[in-house]
């Protein structure tokens, strides 16, 4: 049985994405590899951290995401990590702060790693368009879905309810707002609503909504079946977990025509609309309250989509690229 060492970012209540899926994915490596588990220690600086890593290095040895800075304290031989996604480099950061985290936290640990794994085709194009990459360096493997997620049958609302996940400006709630605006239905929304102006759209548009903040694993799936269908519309994602835990649970899904939903969502799996427009994402929800055949065919074909996400699957393929280095 070979050995592959993980190296996760510090544990912190905000962080359990990332650690949720390399744990369940490490539960099932566990039946062939072993895998020894490290996680950053809670506090330590960035530069202790590089030395850490060399302190614990293996002979295989994969950064699991988001402490790319950790390559600097591994062997270039031998040593994995996965990107999640660039939008915050891409989209969020400006000037002399972006030019900084382009060399130390992405250009270099690229350049200096073996194998970078990337949980999308767009992410995998973004990492060869914005710093020249060669392709056969990265290898798509995308997130699993957690085990628990089920098939679950909606509650009978008065009213159509729609959930939407996320806080960032990427997700688009201020145009779901507008696009919801005068019909009869209610927001579930699972974010923290961190934009003033948005918080003053909500009551102005005397839309109905209920917000849910810092959900448990039971309470996340407590609102999937709460709801009758997502709106995971975003102007970019990574991935995008929510639409495969809707399609999961039975939940028809709204997302966008670009980024990595559409190769996410599997085709005919989901209402794909263009994010910028208002118009689209109206339609598409008015869609699925009236049209109870084609509700159910978003369904189905979702239950079909997500069977490429298994944990076995996704386990599988990273025990055959930790399997590459094992000679």
């Amino acid at each position: 049985m070979i050995t592959v060492s993980h190296f996760n970012r510090d544990p912190r209540p905000s962080n359990y994405t990332f650690e949720q899926l390399f744990g369940a994915i490490r539960l099932e490596l566990s039946k062939n590899i072993h895998v020894i588990n490290h996680d950053i220690p809670a506090g330590m600086g960035r530069i202790a951290s590089v030395r850490w890593a060399k302190k614990n290095a293996g002979k295989i040895n994969h950064i699991t995401g988001d402490v790319h800075f950790l390559s600097y304290g591994l062997p270039s031989k031998n040593t994995i990590l996965t990107v999640h996604d660039l939008g915050y480099y891409t989209t969020t950061l400006k000037g002399v702060k972006k030019m900084i985290y382009k060399k130390f936290w992405l250009e270099d640990p690229f350049k200096k790693v073996d194998t970078i794994t990337a949980i999308s085709q767009a992410t995998k194009i973004d990492i060869m368009e914005h710093f020249h990459v060669a392709e056969e360096k990265i290898i798509i493997i995308p997130d699993p879905l957690l085990p628990g997620f089920e098939r679950e049958q909606p509650n009978q609302n008065t009213k159509p309810v729609i959930m939407q996940i996320g806080s960032g400006a990427n997700k688009n709630l201020e145009r779901l707002i507008d696009a919801v605006s005068g019909l009869d239905v209610k927001l579930l929304l699972v974010n923290k609503l961190f934009d003033p102006r948005i918080k003053a759209k909500l009551l102005e548009s005397k839309v109905e909504f209920e917000q849910r903040t810092d959900l448990s694993f039971e309470e996340l799936k407590l609102a999937y079946k709460d709801a009758d269908m997502l709106f995971f519309a975003s102007e970019y994602e990574g991935f995008g977990m929510p639409i495969i835990e809707a399609q999961a649970t039975g939940r028809p899904v709204i997302t966008s025509t670009i980024s990595c939903m559409p190769d996410v969502a599997g085709d005919n799996s989901a209402l794909f609309v263009d994010p910028l427009s208002v118009s689209e994402i109206r339609n598409a929800i008015n869609t699925l309250i009236e049209s109870e055949s084609i509700r159910n065919g978003i369904i189905q074909n979702g239950f079909q989509n997500i069977q490429k996400y298994s944990i076995e699957s996704i386990a599988a393929m990273y025990e055959k690229l930790y399997l590459k280095y094992a000679d």
